[in-house]
């Protein structure tokens, strides 16, 4: 039978993360949902423990692009999906056992086309609690205001309607979330949220790469938006994988050149 929703996981290096999203999936209470993970070549044993899952959920499947490029994979899982729904998903992150029940009744309630939930945090330090209610906030302020969103960790959209602008922009190394935002809102598909922690999301980049620096991209990649609505479609610094939290690397002399580089293109890019 046709799943009524698919999950679609884009991963690259993330043996340590997945199976515990994977462990989420395979005790929801609703089991109408098809899984599938999108990889990007991993070099560590992601593949390897995707497909060890398929004992646990008959319909997982998992796919492999010879490109490691988040937006490319998640497209490539949307062409692979049945479901009526599409909900992207982040590898580092843990759906509550309720999760396709709930998203279920909201749909039927709410009658949305695009949406997210709240999230909870992956720890119980206070600060990264503070930080997370700030963060639901922010979608709660763009529902308020009518603002375009797709939230990254955690984006549930028709299908029809998602195809309907042709899936995410593959030319986007960052800020592929906000560009979909964008021409959903052209289309009059405004976020709307489910107003329940649904899942639990992780905080492992800020962690390693501090609040401050993190927020300091946000501010940055938000002035083209207001200013001409065209996001940034690079980030210096932005790099995809879970290979990138095994350690933290040393700041090199050369950091500060580098984005500067970088800055300059982003600016060339705005005018182009």
């Amino acid at each position: 039978m046709k799943p009524f929703l698919s999950v679609i996981i884009p991963t690259l290096n993330e043996e340590k993360f997945l199976p515990k999203l994977l462990d989420s999936l395979a005790v929801q209470q609703v089991k109408d949902f098809e899984v599938i993970v999108v990889d990007g070549s991993s070099k560590d044993r992601t593949v390897e423990l995707a497909k060890k899952y398929v004992s646990k959920i008959p319909s997982l499947h998992v796919l492999v692009s010879k490109t490691p490029s988040l937006p490319l994979q998640r497209n490539m899982g949307a062409r692979a999906a049945k479901g009526e729904w599409l909900a992207f998903v982040d590898a580092d992150s843990i759906l509550l056992p309720y999760f396709m029940e709930r998203i279920r009744i909201f749909i039927q309630e709410s009658k949305p086309k695009l949406f997210s939930t709240w999230a909870k945090v992956d720890s119980d330090l206070v600060n990264d609690a503070i930080f997370t209610l700030l963060t639901n906030i922010y979608w709660e302020a763009a529902v308020l205001f009518k603002r375009p969103a797709a939230p990254g960790p955690l984006t549930v959209v028709r299908a029809d309607v998602f195809r309907s602008v042709d899936g995410y922009d593959e030319t986007h190394a960052f800020n592929e979330d906000v560009d979909l935002g964008l021409r959903l809102a052209a289309r009059g598909v405004i976020l709307s949220m489910a107003r329940e922690t649904l899942y639990v999301w992780s905080m492992r980049r800020i962690r390693r790469e501090s609040k401050m620096k993190i927020m300091n991209q946000y501010i940055l990649s938000m002035l083209p938006i207001l200013l001409f609505k065209r996001p940034f479609k690079h980030m210096p610094g932005y790099i995809m994988g879970g290979h990138m939290y095994a350690k933290k690397k040393k700041i090199r002399s050369t950091m500060l050149k580098t984005y500067e580089r970088k800055l300059r293109e982003l600016m060339h890019e705005l005018f182009d």
